[in-house]
């Protein structure tokens, strides 16, 4: 039997980790009793590989399978999902019509594994449905030496790692949920269309200055102070005495400097000089 394949590194040749985020609100849309079904086989797979990452019967899965069908393989998010994890489309040997029809994990990442749980986690919360604990793995390469001879240690994260990346992956959520709903609430662009020679037109400049000052000083000043406690609980996330460094982190400081705008000029330069805006 092939020697089973674990990985403590980044993962590589795997989607990248936005799509577990995507496909897990993805199966926030499914009716409530398939998402409930979906979320809890789904949490069984990962974990069952966590538990045991050395067992390769694990890792394997017949999309076949009426069960595995039911509640995970009809829904394309899950499956999405499973590969994004580090599945992939296998042949089974032992069926006579076998030609991708298995899920595979051929490398188990640990990093992307935990980070499936923790995702899966906060989307289960927010639909309120139950989230099992993740189980602690037998397999630890630092301490696999000190194991052989002391059966009793076991390896774990320091509560304080595990708290500090909790905080960072909620405040990246709250980040994009907060531009998206900024996006989605925001008014329609007020039309004013206008025809002008170029050589009459006023400079861009000047039209995006005149619509500035056309904002009411109130919402100025609620946006402002909006942003600023949005700075401020953003650092205080990151900045909790420790060195960590993450995808999350880096996700947040892009989110911290993206912005909605409420504005938009468009002009239109005609070839006999006149513009539309």
């Amino acid at each position: 039997m092939a020697e089973a394949e674990i990985s403590n590194d980044v993962p590589a040749g795997l989607p990248d980790a936005t799509r577990l985020g995507a496909a897990a609100q993805q199966m926030l849309a499914l009716p409530e009793a398939e998402r409930e079904e979906a979320f809890s086989t789904v949490f069984k797979l990962v974990h069952n590989i966590l538990g045991d990452l050395e067992n390769l019967k694990k890792r394997r899965v017949k999309k076949a399978n009426e069960t595995f069908h039911r509640k995970v393989g009809r829904h394309g998010c899950a499956l999405d999902f499973l590969r994004a994890v580090g599945f992939q489309d296998a042949d089974d040997e032992e069926a006579a019509d076998g030609k991708g029809a298995l899920l595979h994990m051929p490398v188990a990442y640990t990093l992307r594994l935990t980070d499936a749980h923790h995702i899966l986690a906060q989307a289960a919360k927010e639909a309120s449905l139950p989230v099992p604990a993740m189980p602690g793995s037998s397999f630890n390469p630092c301490a696999s030496m000190v194991q052989a001879v002391d059966t009793t240690r076991s390896a774990k994260a320091p509560d304080a790692w595990k708290s500090q990346a909790d905080t960072l992956r909620d405040e990246v959520r709250k980040r994009e949920r907060e531009l998206r709903e900024e996006v989605e609430s925001a008014p329609a662009v007020a039309l004013h269309p206008a025809a002008f020679w170029l050589s009459a037109g006023r400079r861009l400049e000047e039209v995006i200055r005149e619509a500035e000052a056309a904002a009411e000083a109130e919402e100025k000043a609620a946006d402002n102070h909006l942003l600023k406690e949005q700075v401020a609980s953003a650092k205080m996330a990151i900045s909790g005495g420790g060195t960590f460094e993450s995808a999350d982190k880096k996700r947040l400081q892009q989110l911290q400097r993206a912005k909605a705008y409420k504005s938009c000029v468009l002009r239109i330069v005609c070839p006999d000089k006149s513009v539309l805006q």
